[in-house]
C-alpha cells in the first residue's frame, strides 16, 4: 500500500487592525464617569454633613400623657445626624415601646421638620395597689399612675410583684368581661361593683357596695372564663329570692353556678 501525502498551502497571516482613537476616547470617558462619581460623592458628603439638615424642627401631635420631651427622647435621634440618615419606621418602632403609645407615625420633611403624630391608648380601668393607682388599657397593661380612679373599674391585686409601666395586671379576655360587667351590674342586681379582686392564681371576686363580696372562682382559662355568664345568671335567680341590697350578706359562693351560696352575718 502506497500512501502519498500533498502539500498544504500556506495561508496569509491575518494583519492587526491599525490602531484608531478608540482607545483615547474610552479612557476619556471613563475619565469623565469618575469626575462625575466624584462630584456626586462630593455633594452627597456635602448635604450630609450640612447642619441645615439636622432634625430641629420637631412637632408632636396627639400626645396627652406624654410631653414632647418624652417624645423625642424616646425616638433617639442623635443631634448632629443628617434628616437623610433617618429612617422613620425605626423611630415609629421605638416610640411605640413608650407603655402610653398605641400605635406612632413620624414624617420627615425637608431641610429639617419631623412631625410625629401620637394615638395613645385611653384608659379603661385602673389598678389599686395600697393608697396607689395606676391606669390600666385594653391589653390590661399598666399605663402609668392614675390621680384618680372616676368612673373607670378598679381591679386590685395584692399578690402583684411589679406596677412598672407596660406589667400586664388582667388579662385582655377577661378584662374585656370585666369592663361591661361594672357598667351594667347596678342595672341588673341594684348595686355598684367598688372593685375586681384577683388573686394569684385568678380567683375572681367582686366586692360590692353593700358591704359583701361575690366570689366567682378562677379565671385563667377560657373555659373558666365562659362561667362568668352562668354564675351571672344564677346571681339573678339569686335575687329573686333575696333581697341582696338590704339582707345582712357577708358573702356569695357562685363558684358552683348551679348551687350559689349565700352567708349571713351572725346573729341574724
Amino acid at each position: 500500500m502506497t500512501v502519498t501525502t500533498r502539500p498544504t498551502r500556506k495561508t496569509r497571516s491575518a494583519r492587526p487592525a491599525p490602531e484608531t482613537g478608540s482607545g483615547l476616547r474610552g479612557w476619556l470617558w471613563a475619565s469623565g464617569q469618575l469626575i462625575v462619581l466624584g462630584v456626586e460623592v462630593l455633594a452627597l458628603l456635602f448635604l450630609l454633613a450640612n447642619p441645615a439638615f439636622r432634625p430641629r424642627a420637631i412637632q408632636v401631635v396627639g400626645s396627652t400623657h406624654l410631653d414632647a420631651q418624652q417624645v423625642v427622647a424616646a425616638m433617639g435621634m442623635p443631634p448632629d445626624r443628617s434628616i437623610f440618615l433617618l429612617d422613620h419606621s425605626v423611630l415609629e418602632t421605638r416610640l411605640r415601646a413608650l407603655p402610653w403609645v398605641r400605635s406612632a407615625s413620624v414624617a420627615l420633611t425637608l431641610p429639617d421638620h419631623v412631625q410625629v403624630t401620637i394615638d395613645e391608648w385611653i384608659p379603661v380601668a385602673v389598678l389599686q395597689q395600697g393608697e396607689r393607682s395606676f391606669f390600666l388599657n385594653a391589653q390590661g397593661r399598666i399605663l402609668g399612675p392614675a390621680p384618680e380612679a372616676g368612673s373607670l373599674p378598679i381591679v386590685q391585686r395584692p399578690a402583684l410583684a411589679s406596677t412598672q409601666a407596660g406589667t400586664v395586671v388582667v388579662s385582655p379576655e377577661l378584662e374585656a368581661l370585666l369592663i361591661p360587667m361594672s357598667s351594667g351590674f347596678r342595672g341588673a342586681y341594684h348595686m355598684r361593683i367598688v372593685a375586681f379582686f384577683l388573686d394569684d392564681r385568678q380567683g375572681l371576686s367582686v366586692k360590692t357596695d353593700r358591704g359583701f363580696v361575690i366570689y366567682f372562682g378562677q379565671m385563667a382559662t377560657a373555659n373558666e372564663r365562659a362561667t362568668l355568664e352562668p354564675k351571672l345568671a344564677a346571681l339573678r335567680a339569686l335575687a329573686s329570692r333575696i333581697d341582696l341590697v338590704s339582707s345582712p350578706i357577708t358573702y356569695v359562693n357562685l363558684m358552683n353556678p348551679a348551687a350559689p351560696a349565700v352567708q349571713m352575718r351572725p346573729g341574724r
